[in-house]
């Protein structure tokens, strides 16, 4: 390297080291200066909030540029328009928590509906909860098929639904008068048919009815001829004869509708009588009767293998022959089914 080169190389290094120390010298003593300018806005934002009444805000600057933590959105603007306004600041902003978004409550799936339709004696109960008075009514509705006593002793519930609703009053409908002591229930989706049916066609209607419902079905429904044949009024005459009264032939035209119905059930129809007159007398009239009855059931389509009848007279009292109310009750056609 030559001496000219020596001088160049020397004065490009002393150039080097003069910038160097010339920039070390600024960067120490502007480091201080800005803390001092921080710390200066930071305390005269403080002390400008503090006097506006704005407490509990966090002011921290880096340089010239502020930032102030808020509780909400409406206090931040407060304090923004303060700081901002404050000489030296640059720029001011705020941080605020934000809301947490407010998930909607899940509106609650409504209850599963319970109706229980007991028939005894011929009288209709209701009871249980519907979600509406229309419901409550149309079961009422549906239940004068089966008596025109109805007790309707349902309850409105809006938080229950009306899952298997809609499909009870076709049941109640097909029920109708063909039992005496049944029921009808609904509760948790599930439908249970209880009791006694007259006839065969009459169970398979319920429960055709029953299943188009769409509730899943327990069906203990019973045929029983004999509960059906015993439970109708008695069968009435004229004193002393073997004329049939109105009342009688009504009576005696439900029961061939009964054994119509189930066309396998065999019948024994028993003559009875109280104890006024002779023995013989009473036999004689109980066996007509008996066989008067016969005759009318087969004049409406009873077969006649199916029918047998007999006469006992007196001899078998249903209760103490004392009294007119009891002689009554003695005077009596009983139809037993055979096995």
């Amino acid at each position: 390297m030559t001496n000219r080169d020596n001088r160049r190389f020397s004065r490009l290094v002393g150039l080097t080291v003069a910038v160097v120390g010339l920039t070390g010298i600024v960067v120490a003593q502007h480091i201080p200066n800005r803390h001092q300018i921080e710390d200066n806005l930071t305390g005269r934002s403080e002390q400008a909030l503090a006097a506006a009444g704005l407490t509990g805000i966090r002011v921290s600057f880096i340089g010239r540029d502020g930032t102030l933590r808020v509780a909400s959105a409406a206090e931040a603007d407060r304090a923004l328009a303060i700081v901002r306004a404050l000489e030296g600041v640059r720029v001011a902003e705020a941080e605020f928590p934000e809301t947490p978004a407010v998930e909607p409550s899940p509106t609650p799936a409504p209850g599963l509906p319970s109706v229980l339709v007991k028939v005894v004696g011929g009288k209709v109960t209701l009871s249980g909860r519907v979600p509406d008075e229309a419901t409550r009514t149309a079961l009422a509705q549906a239940a004068t098929a089966i008596s025109a006593e109805v007790d309707n002793q349902v309850t409105v519930d809006a938080t229950v639904g009306g899952t298997g609703l809609t499909g009870l009053p076709p049941v109640l409908q097909a029920l109708g008068k063909n039992a005496t002591d049944a029921s009808v229930e609904l509760r948790e989706g599930a439908l249970t048919l209880t009791g006694t049916i007259e006839t065969q066609a009459a169970k398979d209607a319920i429960a055709t009815a029953a299943v188009a419902s769409g509730a899943s079905v327990i069906d203990q429904l019973k045929v029983e001829v004999q509960q059906a044949l015993v439970s109708l009024p008695p069968v009435t005459f004229l004193d002393n004869r073997v004329v049939l009264t109105t009342a009688g032939q009504a009576t005696l035209a439900r029961a061939a509708q009964i054994l119509n119905e189930n066309p396998t059930v065999k019948v024994r129809i028993e003559g009875h009588t109280d104890t006024i007159g002779s023995a013989e007398t009473n036999l004689a009239l109980s066996r007509a009767r008996a066989k008067t009855v016969v005759d009318f059931l087969v004049a409406h389509g009873v077969a006649a293998g199916r029918l047998t009848s007999v006469g006992y007279g007196e001899t078998r009292l249903k209760v103490p022959d004392t009294t007119e109310a009891n002689r009554s009750i003695n005077r009596r056609v009983e139809f037993i089914v055979l096995p």
